[in-house]
């Protein structure tokens, strides 16, 4: 089994570069009950999520509705009303809220 922890930072310079906000919050509320980083988000229908790829790439939206094809239907705010786009499940990431 592979040892678990940091293998190496990130550096800028002499000086650890720090990661963008909402990273590590991410991490967190990806891991399972077990400790552990689970890699395919277990998204459900009311999850606030963020669009990662295509031309919609950084909008926040709502995820509307799951296929078994791997599609996700997801309700964006654009021109004050809410907009269903269809994207792949793998398009999407979940968007961590602050932990307070």
């Amino acid at each position: 089994m592979a040892p678990w922890g940091v293998a190496r930072l990130v550096m800028q310079g002499e000086r650890p570069n720090p990661v963008p906000l909402g990273v590590v919050e991410t991490l967190v509320a990806s891991t399972g009950p077990d400790g552990l980083l689970q890699m395919r988000p277990q998204l459900k229908v009311g999850d606030p999520i963020r669009l990662t790829q295509g031309p919609f790439a950084e909008y926040l939206g709502t995820l509307d509705r799951l296929d078994d094809s791997g599609r996700v239907r997801v309700l964006l705010e654009m021109l004050g009303r809410q907009v269903p786009v269809v994207v792949e499940g793998h398009h999407v990431g979940r968007v961590a809220l602050p932990i307070p």
